[in-house]
């Protein structure tokens, strides 16, 4: 009898699901954010029961990738025996890791390579043949995620809120893109978008807003662009001044904004693959 199988892949921005049956994915979807920190909210709590709905049976075995926590912790058990509870499963059943050591072995065996991740974060990852974490960055959007897509939407905003100060927006691609998406450029609507919804997720949704406008050629969008790349070469060499020359795969959604995103590390740091990184499939498959 086949074993279905369902990887999660959640994260600040939306939560990627695949279902797996003997081996082969037979439906995914993406349902709301949540994080170890929000499922212990009621919101964290609705965002888990849409993900339930969403994938409509009950798996045999679920593998889940969830920012801010750590394999075999405490809270890992906590939020394995709540996602046990909602799918109507043994705790046993569930499988539950940090999201960044879910996608290092998608790329990785321990000991082998540096992973670049950017969604709507930052971080170098390495995991040592030992078992130890080696990283830089990932300290989330208050502190760092220079590269991620919280840092593109925030540098859009800035752009944009820079020339009210001088006179109002230009009609530019970058202007246009990000006007589509928050309502208006006015300070009042601008204001709203920004503050009106907690945490990552509002600002982060402007990054593809950024990547199309790069991609259309506006000067201020490649910048953009360039700087993030800047940013996350970095984030790879200071992991390497640890692990030394490594091989770097850089990963995640902040690279599906646009390809110039990758052309860009490329040119920062030589030998890097960027690699679309589907995780939620590799935990629904058992990779």
């Amino acid at each position: 009898m086949s074993v279905t199988r369902l990887g999660v892949d959640a994260g600040g921005s939306g939560t990627k699901w695949v279902l797996a049956r003997g081996g082969v994915a037979v439906a995914r979807g993406v349902t709301p954010p949540f994080t170890s920190l929000l499922l212990q909210t009621p919101e964290g709590a609705a965002h888990l029961d849409a993900l339930v709905r969403a994938v409509g049976e009950r798996p045999q075995a679920v593998h889940l990738g969830l920012p801010g926590l750590s394999r075999s912790s405490a809270r890992a058990a906590e939020v394995a025996g709540q996602v046990a509870l909602a799918f109507g499963l043994p705790p046993e059943a569930v499988q539950v890791e940090g999201d960044l050591d879910l996608a290092y072995q998608a790329h990785f065996r321990p000991g082998e390579g540096v992973l670049v991740y950017a969604g709507t974060g930052s971080i170098a990852y390495h995991v040592t043949a030992g078992g130890e974490v080696v990283r830089a960055g990932g300290r989330g959007y208050r502190l760092g995620d220079d590269g991620g897509g919280f840092s593109l939407g925030r540098a859009a905003l800035r752009v944009l809120t820079d020339a009210l100060d001088v006179g109002g927006p230009p009609d530019t691609p970058l202007a246009r893109e990000v006007a589509a998406l928050t309502g208006g450029l006015d300070w009042d609507t601008l204001r709203d978008f920004a503050y009106g919804t907690p945490g990552a997720a509002a600002i982060a949704s402007l990054a593809p807003a950024v990547g199309r406008a790069a991609d259309q050629g506006d000067p201020q969008a490649l910048v953009l662009v360039r700087d993030a790349a800047a940013s996350l070469a970095d984030l790879a060499r200071r992991v390497q001044v640890h692990t030394g020359p490594l091989p770097v795969t850089a990963s995640g959604g902040a690279f599906r904004t646009t390809p110039l995103l990758g052309q860009e590390l490329t040119a920062h740091l030589s030998g890097v693959q960027v690699v679309p990184g589907d995780h939620a499939l590799a935990a629904a498959l058992g990779s």
